[in-house]
């Protein structure tokens, strides 16, 4: 059940984002967190992750893989190829195989670049992100990766 909501979750981003703005992938190390975001290169950017194992800075069972996220992300300053991202989100390990279920708030700070101008659709991405649990005795997650995002073109 709470498997095919999330597909349905993400069928319903993709064809609302497909038709009116751009769409990027994306990869980043720490969890092995798979994305999905609107367009980086706009002022506000949303973005979908899900990890697929247990991020390395935590140090507790609570950090198991299926952790759902849901990230508004704010371009704080930008330069020619660099830019400083923040924001915030939320985070539910909703396809977790533990029963205990929590929510996360999430505040990312990043470093988004741009260095091949030979791929402008390219960005790698150093990120830090701490994941706040809002359950008791629980620790912070302090999430630090580095990954990348590739922006899917509309080629017109």
């Amino acid at each position: 059940m709470k498997k095919s909501s999330t597909v349905i979750v993400i069928f319903f981003f993709l064809i609302t984002f497909s038709t009116y703005g751009q769409l990027a992938i994306g990869y980043n190390t720490d969890g092995n967190t798979l994305c999905l975001s609107t367009n980086p290169l706009q002022k506000f950017c949303g973005e979908f992750r899900v990890n697929t194992k247990a991020y390395n800075q935590a140090d507790w069972s609570y950090s198991d893989r299926g952790i759902t996220q849901a990230y508004l992300l704010v371009t704080i300053f930008s330069s020619k190829n660099v830019s400083l991202y923040s924001g915030g989100g939320l985070g539910v390990n909703f396809l977790s195989e533990e029963n205990d279920k929590w929510l996360s708030v999430n505040v990312p700070l990043g470093l988004k670049m741009n260095p091949f101008s030979t791929l402008p659709d390219l960005f790698i991405v150093g990120e830090y992100d701490p994941m706040i649990i809002t359950s008791d005795d629980i620790p912070i997650i302090h999430c630090v990766s580095i990954g990348f995002r590739y922006i899917l073109s509309k080629k017109e």
